[in-house]
């Protein structure tokens, strides 16, 4: 009887745990999924308010440059502002990639081979920003006056970097993105001959999962590659007066 009575007050004890706890996790749920809205939702506003006052800040960028352009093309036809002084802005300008240019130089363009015609004994790994990195330098280093990733300009202010999973690479910081599945096409204003030569030299386009892609490139007459359109930052940096 008092085996009996021990199993009965057993389970008793257990069906009211088994409830508290299915209690407990059902409140816990329910107040994650609560705040995990709101919190989604709020995020998905800012997110919206910052790509709003991206366009925004962007059409008022684009509206002084042209208003600047006006004023420096009517102190100069005034002779207000030297020749030389607007000639060196010009070039300053193409510097930075804020304006629109076209030239003689080279098209490459980086295919994913299919596994039956690839000669890569791992083609599961697929291209990252190391290899675009390593091929915007090559360019570089052969004197490139402008550069461009599937048409999204890079100055000395374009970071590439892989997304943490490794599906997409970042260029820049206005969500321009590349896919390594997908073909990718480098623009290269600058020498021809020289272009050429720097990417036939030995290793310039076997570096690291490259092997995987099928890289060609071409000289081109006429190239057009389009201004940035991120924002210059200088928060920290300020000129050394002599």
């Amino acid at each position: 009887m008092k085996k009996q009575t021990s199993q009965i007050f057993v389970a008793v004890v257990c069906a009211l745990l088994g409830f508290l706890l299915a209690y407990q996790f059902k409140m816990l749920a329910k107040k994650d999924g609560t705040d995990g809205n709101i919190n989604n939702t709020d995020i998905i506003s800012e997110v919206e308010s910052l790509k709003k006052e991206k366009e925004e800040l962007a059409s008022t960028n684009s509206k002084l440059t042209e208003e600047i352009k006006k004023l420096e093309e009517s102190a100069t036809e005034n002779g207000k502002v030297d020749l030389e002084v607007k000639k060196a802005l010009d070039n300053a300008r193409i510097q930075l990639g804020t304006v629109d240019v076209k030239g003689p130089g080279i098209i490459v363009t980086i295919k994913p081979k299919t596994p039956i015609f690839s000669n890569a004994t791992d083609t599961s790994v697929d291209l990252g920003s190391a290899e675009l990195v390593h091929l915007v330098n090559t360019l570089w280093y052969a004197r490139a006056e402008a550069i461009s990733i599937n048409d999204y300009r890079v100055t000395a202010q374009t970071g590439i970097m892989n997304s943490s999973g490794t599906s997409i690479i970042w260029i820049g910081t206005s969500g321009r993105k590349v896919s390594p599945k997908e073909t990718i096409v480098i623009k290269a204003i600058g020498d021809k001959t020289k272009l050429n030569v720097a990417l036939d030299f030995p290793g310039a386009l076997k570096f690291g999962a490259l092997d995987n892609y099928d890289v060609t490139y071409k000289v081109v007459d006429d190239i057009f590659i389009e201004k940035t359109t991120e924002s210059y930052r200088t928060d920290f940096i300020t000129p050394v007066k002599e």
